[in-house]
């Protein structure tokens, strides 16, 4: 659908470019916002692999193992009964990378802890809590969003990180007393 829907929006402007007599300057842009993307994706691709890699070194040192068992307690509190010892490292390791701002990888552990946390067919309340968490961006250092603003070449690519502090410290307690409230009404 959404291939369909770019591929009608990218027919119309070139075919308007033409029809305006203006094909030559379409052409230009789509060719040049192409070679952004690609640059873009280079620049994002780097500070990937460094945070992905960093990560990789927790987990060998066992330094992420030694955060899973000092998040256990706070996490069950948070989560309910419903949450199962071997799901709350991977949701440990899951909500280390997103307050990292590695929501890429951060998915793996996500889905893992997910499935984990899952109760069959039906999401139990450890695992709409979880959820809910992930869906508020809970982030203190947003590095995809720094890498990209310093790769469109921001004067102060790190600005946005004490508006991303309050939006997601925000978001997050809405999320989290929301679920709670649902839990006892529910």
């Amino acid at each position: 659908m959404i291939q369909a829907l770019f591929g009608v929006l990218l027919g119309g402007g070139l075919l308007f470019g033409l029809v305006k007599g203006q094909g030559d300057a379409a052409l230009t842009v789509l060719l040049g916002a192409a070679r952004e993307g690609v640059e873009t994706a280079f620049s994002l691709a780097g500070s990937f692999a460094l945070f992905c890699g960093m990560m990789g070194i927790l987990r060998a040192s066992g330094a992420a193992d030694a955060l899973a068992r000092k998040a256990e307690k706070p996490l069950q509190r948070l989560l309910g009964r419903g949450a199962n010892p071997e799901a709350l490292s991977y949701v440990a390791m899951n909500l280390t990378c997103n307050l990292l701002g590695l929501g890429n990888a951060a998915t793996p552990m996500g889905l893992e802890a997910a499935r984990r946390l899952g109760d069959g067919d039906r999401a139990n309340n450890a695992l709409c809590m979880f959820l809910v968490i992930n869906a508020s961006s809970v982030q203190l250092m947003p590095t995809t969003v720094i890498a990209l603003r310093a790769a469109a070449g921001s004067a102060d690519p790190g600005a946005v990180v004490l508006p991303t502090i309050i939006a997601t410290g925000i978001s997050t307690l809405v999320g989290i007393l929301s679920c709670k409230g649902l839990e006892k009404w529910l």
